[in-house]
Formats: structure tokens, sequence, C-alpha cells
């Protein structure tokens, strides 16, 4: 991203976990809200590509790298307590972890089932939960605190192929409602973040392309919108389609 094309700080002095960040939607978030401002931890399972990511990143007082699986729940709380360390508090949590395939149902592996339910809904409960408190306490000093939720225009639309993958996704878009509507009150903001994802060779939309209508950047720049309005404003969900598009 080119100077001229940087977000401004409006993300400034906040402290966002970023968990999945090493995939084609992570990376693009990372870049993004550490130009927006945002101290950011990084979070993935896999290490090499971790730290590829941190040095690309190249800001060693901003930046923080923690191996994780979202599944195992020692893992997130270590990413808590690290980050809490690191930088005093935590206000943006954005759970970006999740895995896809795509078949006929008839088709379909129900361990590649088992997976999907297990990173994209079990892995976000464990995020949700463990963040919860955190966030809570930076919402009862007064602070914005913003719970990032990804779902997927596919929930809505039923795309055949991926009638697991809507299923998980609808659940997400289930669980943020209910969370905004059970922590609004104590001031902790919940969204989630519905994009049309493109579709790749391997039939995996997370996966992405360099040329993707709907890209990371513009993904990310939605969530710093969020997070920089007023305290007591929501932005609860938003649904980003390209421009154009064939869709009905």
């Amino acid at each position: 991203m080119s100077g001229a094309d940087a977000p401004a700080p409006v993300l400034a002095g906040r402290v966002a976990v970023i968990l999945g960040a090493t995939g084609w939607i992570g990376r693009g978030f990372s870049r993004y809200l550490l130009q927006a401002g945002a101290n950011v931890v990084i979070v993935s399972r896999d290490r090499e590509r971790l730290t590829q990511l941190e040095r690309s990143l190249d800001d060693d007082h901003r930046v923080l790298a923690m191996t994780a699986d979202v599944t195992a729940q020692l893992d997130v709380d270590d990413v808590r307590a690290a980050a809490l360390e690191r930088f005093g508090h935590i206000d943006l949590v954005v759970v970006l972890s999740g895995v896809i395939t795509g078949s006929a149902f008839e088709d379909g592996i129900p361990a590649e089932w088992a997976e999907m339910i297990d990173v994209n809904l079990r892995g976000l409960l464990h995020s949700a939960q463990t963040f919860a408190m955190p966030l809570l306490d930076a919402a009862e000093q007064g602070r914005p605190a913003d719970l990032v939720l990804l779902g997927a225009v596919t929930e809505d639309s039923h795309e055949s192929r991926f009638a697991v993958f809507n299923a998980v996704s609808a659940a997400i878009t289930q669980l943020g409602r209910t969370l905004r509507d059970e922590y609004g009150g104590r001031g902790l903001r919940v969204h989630v973040l519905a994009p049309e994802f493109p579709r790749a060779a391997d039939d995996d939309p997370r996966r992405g392309r360099e040329d993707a209508p709907v890209t990371p950047e513009s993904m990310a720049a939605v969530v710093a919108l969020a997070a920089s309005l007023p305290v007591g404003v929501n932005l609860a969900e938003a649904v980003l389609l390209p421009t154009r598009t064939t869709r009905s």
C-alpha cells in the first residue's frame, strides 16, 4: 500500500488482536490496521508464514506475533496473556480463522465438515469468550471496544457446493447478533462482516485472488470505520459486494 493510499491513523492507541492473520484476508487486515495506527497482535497456527508476515510488517514496537491454534483453549489464553503483558489492554479483536471445502453435498467428506465446524465455529467461540473480559474492561473504562466476526454472503444466497460452510456462516451471524444483545449494554460492540468471496481455482473462496473486487483492504477499511465510530454507536453488520456484480 503506497503512502498516498495509506489509511488515516484513526486507530491510534488501539490494540488489535487478529486471529487467522496469515491467510489472504488476515495479511491485508494486519497491514491495514497497523497503518491505521493500531498496535497489532498477529496470530496464526502456521509459524513459518507468521514469521514471514512479521518481517514484512517490519515494526518491532507495534507488532506482536503469536503462534496459536484457535481450537486449543490454552493457546488462545496464552495470546491474551501475552498481548496484555505487551500492550496493557486489548480493545479490538478480529476473528478471521477459518477453513472451507466445497463439494456437492452428497459427495461431502464428514472429516472435512468436522474441521470446518471445529475451526470456524468452535475456534471462534474460544476466541470470543477468551477476549470478552479484556474487551469489556476497555468498555467499562469508557474506551471503544470491538469484536469483529467474519461471516460470508453465501449464507444468505444459499450458494450450492458450500452447504456446510453456509450453515456455519449462519451460526456465526446468529452468534454475533446474540452477543450484540448480551454485551451491548456493557459497551462492547459486536460486528459481523459478510464479504462476497471470490472463487479461486480450487473452490476455496477464502484463498482469494489478487484482483478480487472485495479485497482484504476494503474489508479492513470497514472494520477501521466501525471501530473508529463514537462510543455508543455500532455498525452492527456489514455486507460487502463488488460494485459491478451479476448476483441477483
